[in-house]
């Protein structure tokens, strides 16, 4: 079977990282890769290449990108395989596979959004394309249950396949000690942390207020910060400001992860939008305790509030303070959570799960005629 992966980018975010375990862990299941960025390549080409993935980018010039169309739909023309799998849809991606005879499966990462505006934006969408793919994929049960409401007449081609991740074991005491000593990160630190984008959806600003609330009656802690993005100067202004500059390690992208992971003692994140929110996914895989505010997206799905976590649907800093707190200072409630975090995540987040359900969605699509 050869498939053609049409993705957004090529960067390390929580979208990408699903795509490459995705190619990585179907290649010995008979998937041919081909893989086609819509913008030019990031970091994840080496990953790709790592396993000998062909790989094409593209230029993203113009408005929505239409000055690359022309360059994108010739590339794409070329293809000839089974199906083309649209990986984050954007506009020049979705018109330019409308006329190739490929099967086409659509993968969405990310929220509808809940105003007048994106209500019409994404009805009209789902009106354009409703003739192009014969499946759509949707990464959590939140979104998907936007897009019923938005497009009812699509839902027979909905299928709900939510992120995995390789890693379902708690975090050991060496791997802790080689992990803080590979980041120069002190063994007796209590560190908290988060990663992803620095851009203004992710609140890292959130994030950074709470750990300033915290750390007067804890001046051991270390923060922890992987990853990069456009405020990245602006947030360490404004850690600066708050008196933590010297507390907060900025580690930047990290291809392995691995080792910011096994550093935590606690993971808080903050997102006004997160379809389901990786970074958290991620951290209970490794058995840590997770304290999250997020205004909009189906983190309720993995994070359940006061089993494995705290999850709260607004940005209140005392609240989350307090969640901290609670993590910091009573390590019977962080060891129960590690243990129901775990559970839940060996029970229906593996990657062999993820990877059959797709698989069922390909054989599903080149059945029908």
């Amino acid at each position: 079977m050869k498939i053609l992966n049409l993705i957004q980018c090529l960067n390390l975010g929580g979208m990408e990282q699903s795509s490459y375990i995705l190619m990585e862990g179907t290649q010995s299941r008979g998937i041919d890769w081909q893989v086609q960025s819509v913008t030019p390549a990031g970091v994840g080409r080496e990953i790709i290449s790592s396993h000998k993935i062909p790989i094409s980018d593209n230029l993203y010039e113009g408005i929505f990108g239409y000055k690359s169309y022309c360059s994108l739909n010739s590339k794409i023309s070329k293809f000839s395989g089974d199906i083309i799998l649209v990986t984050g849809p954007t506009l020049i991606s979705c018109l330019s596979v409308r006329s190739h005879s490929a099967k086409k499966i659509l993968s969405i990462h990310f929220c509808h959004g809940s105003g007048f505006k994106d209500m019409l934006k994404w009805k009209a969408f789902y009106e354009f394309i409703k003739y192009d793919y014969q499946a759509i994929i949707f990464a959590s049960s939140y979104i998907l249950e936007e897009a019923r409401k938005i497009a009812p007449q699509l839902q027979d081609k909905f299928y709900l396949i939510e992120n995995s991740i390789k890693r379902c074991s708690a975090v050991t005491a060496n791997e802790r000690v080689n992990a803080r000593k590979m980041l120069d990160i002190p063994d007796d630190s209590f560190v908290i942390g988060n990663a992803g984008w620095l851009i203004a959806r992710k609140r890292f600003d959130i994030f950074l207020e709470v750990c300033a609330r915290l750390s007067s009656p804890h001046p051991h802690l270390l923060f922890l910060i992987a990853g990069d993005g456009s405020l990245r100067g602006e947030l360490e202004e404004f850690a600066t400001k708050l008196g933590i500059n010297d507390k907060v390690k900025w580690i930047g992208w990290q291809k392995d992860l691995n080792p910011f992971y096994q550093s935590l003692d606690l993971l808080l994140f903050n997102s006004d939008s997160d379809a389901l929110g990786r970074t958290i996914l991620e951290a209970l895989g490794y058995g840590i305790p997770v304290v999250a505010s997020i205004l909009e997206g189906g983190a309720d799905s993995i994070l359940l509030h006061q089993a494995n976590g705290y999850l709260i649907r607004e940005h209140n800093i005392d609240l989350l303070t307090k969640y901290c707190l609670d993590l910091i200072e009573n390590p019977l409630i962080t060891n129960q959570f590690r243990y129901n975090s775990i559970e839940k995540i060996t029970k229906q987040y593996t990657t062999d799960i993820f990877i059959q359900k797709y698989m069922n969605v390909f054989n599903q699509v080149l059945e029908i005629s």
